[in-house]
């Protein structure tokens, strides 16, 4: 059996998470920039500098994600498309030990995708070790 389809769904719904927090980073590190006001000093431009490379590489990210965001709904649509799951037919999914969500496309072949709840966690065995996968990519706080 092939979860193919649910993989598909839960890293869209796992991506529209992560290009939220990477958009909002952006926009708070935007916002928060120094702005240069005729500062004559080299020492004072340098951290004016490194901050906007600080937001120019939260942009960067941002806009990888979006990509990945697009091109996976893209196969999702391609895959309701298939099976010709009529529009706005809510699907439900499960991210297990997480969350449940429904995900649907419309007329103009846009996907959506929504939380229904959250799931209880399931409990940790204490005689097995348990690794939990990290993507490098989260750690913005230092960029």
């Amino acid at each position: 059996m092939t979860d193919e389809f649910t993989a598909w769904c839960n890293q869209y719904y796992h991506l529209t998470k992560l290009f939220s927090e990477r958009c909002e980073r952006f926009k708070n590190l935007l916002d928060n920039a120094p702005p240069y006001t005729s500062q004559n000093n080299l020492s004072d431009i340098d951290p004016i500098i490194s901050y906007n490379r600080k937001v120019h590489a939260a942009k960067v990210k941002a806009d990888k994600t979006f990509k990945d965001l697009t091109a996976t709904g893209r196969t999702i649509l391609m895959i309701m498309q298939y099976f010709e799951i009529p529009p706005r037919t809510v699907l439900i999914g499960e991210i297990p030990g997480e969350l449940e969500y429904e995900i649907w496309a419309n007329e103009k072949d846009e996907v959506f995708i929504g939380k229904i709840r959250d799931l209880p966690q399931e409990a940790l065995d204490p005689n097995i070790i348990y690794i939990k996968a990290w993507n490098g990519d989260k750690g913005d706080e230092d960029d």
